[in-house]
């Protein structure tokens, strides 16, 4: 629990330092976004009136694919499967597969 809220802050934190350094860096979508933003009839929008706003979702999704405050992610498979192969090959030992496992007993083929 306690690992979520820093991250969550970390993500979010970093996520508007790149915005506003991008911003900063383009005028013209500073003040596009600038108007958009004047356009909302209260200082305290809702999320609906923000959500309205397509050239704010715009700038936060470009944000996010261009400067991931998360750039990678490791999984790890809660199963074993198989991963077929378009052509077999023959391992080092002579063994010859037509498919990669992995999951649960990745550990136990590896090692």
């Amino acid at each position: 629990f306690v690992r979520f809220i820093v991250a969550g802050h970390e993500t979010t934190s970093t996520a508007t330092t790149w915005c506003l350094f991008a911003l900063s860096q383009a005028p013209e979508a500073q003040r596009k976004l600038r108007e958009e933003l004047l356009s909302v009839p209260t200082e305290t929008p809702s999320m609906d009136e923000l959500m309205a706003l397509p050239y704010l979702d715009m700038v936060v999704k470009e944000t996010l694919r261009v400067h991931s405050p998360v750039p990678a992610t490791s999984r790890v498979s809660t199963k074993y499967d198989q991963i077929p192969l378009s052509k077999p090959f023959t391992d080092r030992n002579g063994e010859v597969h037509d498919s990669i496992p992995y999951g649960s007993l990745l550990n136990a083929f590896i090692y």
